[in-house]
């Protein structure tokens, strides 16, 4: 015998409600910078040297590096990094141990060091904006969703690593 109230409609589950995507954050910071460098006003940090674009550039591939090194820790455990995602475990170890949003925390200081190799204040003015962006946009939201998944054990990750070093 069929029900004649309406058929039941899956339950979509998702991961946590974020604003945006975190690399647009990244993506858009460096372009403008390029950009706004290049093109509108050239604002020098200090008198630049080869030496200092050789720490920047070493600084930028370095934390690129760790960002791949924490997506490897997603990929390896078949987890999606997405932020709408949903979440199966929760990573603590590796470069979790040091900051709960590594790669986050990779792409301000790639547009950091892009300030001190480049000798340009438009990439930290990007460093800036993007912190509280991904913070407000992105980290509180997932910190909901992952004190939501995992309760306590969240809760105490929480609090022995900080939210970005």
């Amino acid at each position: 015998m069929k029900n004649n109230k309406d058929p039941i409609k899956p339950v979509r589950a998702q991961g946590a409600r974020t604003t945006f995507f975190p690399p647009y954050a990244l993506m858009i910071g460096l372009i403008a910078s390029s950009l706004l460098d290049s093109f509108f006003l050239h604002m020098p940090l200090f008198k630049g040297s080869m030496i200092v674009l050789i720490i920047g550039l070493i600084i930028a591939v370095s934390s690129f590096l760790m960002a791949i090194y924490t997506l490897k820790i997603f990929s390896d455990n078949e987890e999606n990094p997405h932020p709408k995602s949903i979440q199966n475990q929760l990573f603590i170890g590796g470069t979790f141990k040091y900051s709960r949003n590594p790669i986050y925390l990779a792409m301000v200081i790639i547009l950091l060091s892009c300030g001190l190799a480049f000798n340009s204040w438009w990439y930290v003015i990007s460093a800036a904006i993007s912190i509280p962006l991904l913070t407000y946009g992105v980290i509180i939201p997932e910190e909901k969703y992952l004190e939501k998944e995992f309760g306590n054990v969240y809760l105490d990750y929480k609090k022995s690593v900080r939210r970005w070093l």
